[in-house]
């Protein structure tokens, strides 16, 4: 069972204000088919000396986040038309 889900992406700096009304659009579906899914969106202080920003979505569940969530998740994401270049990566607690 994973911990926390991390996706990365970068978009135009020019771009964020639409970025993030989709993100959030998407993040509100997410909430309705996980109803206790805990999400957070960051973004990098700065923006790339090339005009972009860099953000990032956390995900976690109470009981940890299986494969079929992080299905859910990109699926949603492709079918809301966020970035295509979606890094996803997963995290385990140190024991």
């Amino acid at each position: 069972m994973n911990d926390a889900l991390f996706v990365y992406y970068k978009i135009e700096e020019s771009q964020h204000a639409h970025w993030l009304q989709k993100v959030r659009d998407f993040q509100r579906q997410l909430t309705v088919a996980h109803p206790t899914l805990e999400l957070e969106l960051m973004q990098r202080p700065e923006a790339s000396s090339e005009k972009m920003e860099t953000w990032m979505e956390i995900y976690r569940h109470p009981s940890g986040i299986t494969d079929a969530m992080i299905l859910s998740i990109q699926e949603l994401a492709k079918s809301n038309g966020l970035p295509d270049k979606r890094a996803c990566e997963v995290f385990i607690r140190l024991v």
